[in-house]
């Protein structure tokens, strides 16, 4: 095969198997590709390594020793090596992974390759010669589109989580939605597209979501209109996350010491106009029996008051305003700032 059709097809394999699309595991993948043909002095990598292809060439039969699984296997235990050193292996499992599926696709050439070298036999995919590939002929132009076509979808996927991540969240399994969430919660808004009901009357609550945060496998949402965490407000049937437009989460941890509280919060809010602000922590009050809860059992309870003390997880900030003028705190807030 052309050294073009080997690059695309190691390229497309190592994006879906790895589920990558980062420069290095590809450029990886593309030299793995191009190393079994080492053997010969013809090749594209035999020409810049000329004497080490002479020597191989003078030596071995082409597709024989450098087409094999023990030139794999060998290729395997450098890499992982490497990759050991260097404290990142996955990436450099690309180097064989390219070797082996180069190896492979020469399987399906007229000549095929001595895949269990040092064993004299060939490995050849198709029994009928007329049905084998030419190099450079129609049938390798045909595979050549192909890994292309392979390879865009898996830089696809590699973007969207690769491809265990889509099969789960197809699935609405919560660990693909959780890895979406991940992914790409510091950079965009991540979304929850929810079927399910709401726990407190069954009725429906399936709808779109901005998620605010996870805990465990349960993640904290909101509508715009309040604020729910799945598994305790909303009962979930299934649910999918999904990358919105572009934006930045900030944190910012605010320290009480007998302070107005409501002031320090519209300090806050004067600091990012517009920004949506949730706050979670901690603090005490001096008249906590002033303070005015209030919950439709539908919403999480974003704040609690027990003695002296007031809890608040994930709570609107405009909202604590409301319920904590004229208090006096201390104790250590951290303000969620979604810009």
């Amino acid at each position: 095969m052309m050294a073009i059709t080997h690059a695309a097809i190691a390229t497309a394999g190592v994006s879906l198997f790895l589920g990558t699309a980062a420069p290095l595991p590809l450029g990886l993948a593309v030299l793995g590709s191009q190393l079994p043909d080492v053997d010969t002095t013809t090749s594209l990598i035999g020409q810049i390594c000329f004497p080490i292809s002479s020597w191989i060439e003078d030596r071995y039969p082409h597709r024989s020793i450098t087409h094999s699984l023990v030139a794999t296997v060998t290729l395997t235990a450098i890499s992982l090596g490497i990759g050991f050193t260097l404290g990142a292996i996955k990436p450099w499992l690309a180097l064989p992974l390219g070797h082996v599926l180069a190896c492979f696709a020469d399987c399906f050439t007229r000549q095929g390759v001595q895949l269990f070298w040092p064993v004299p036999v060939w490995a050849i995919s198709v029994g009928n010669p007329k049905r084998r590939i030419c190099t450079g002929g129609p049938g390798e132009y045909w595979v050549l589109s192909i890994a292309i076509a392979i390879l865009v979808t898996g830089l696809w996927l590699a973007g969207a989580g690769g491809v265990q991540t889509q099969v789960n969240q197809g699935l609405g399994l919560r660990d693909g939605a959780i890895a979406t969430y991940n992914r790409n919660a510091a950079t965009a808004e991540v979304y929850a597209d929810i079927i399910g009901v709401w726990n407190h009357d069954r009725t429906d609550a399936t709808g779109s979501y901005l998620i605010l945060g996870n805990e465990g496998s349960e993640f904290i949402v909101t509508d715009g209109k309040g604020v729910y965490k799945t598994g305790e407000s909303i009962i979930v049937e299934k649910l999918v996350t999904k990358a919105g437009k572009l934006t930045q989460r900030a944190t910012k941890t605010l320290s009480l010491n007998d302070q107005d509280i409501a002031a320090a919060l519209g300090n806050l809010m004067n600091s990012y106009p517009g920004n949506s602000i949730y706050l979670s922590g901690s603090i005490v009050v001096d008249f906590p029996e002033e303070i005015q809860t209030v919950s439709d059992g539908q919403q999480l309870e974003t704040i609690a008051v027990s003695g002296e003390s007031v809890t608040l997880d994930y709570h609107p900030v405009e909202l604590a305003i409301a319920q904590l003028n004229d208090q006096w705190a201390t104790g250590t807030i951290t303000a969620l700032i979604l810009e």
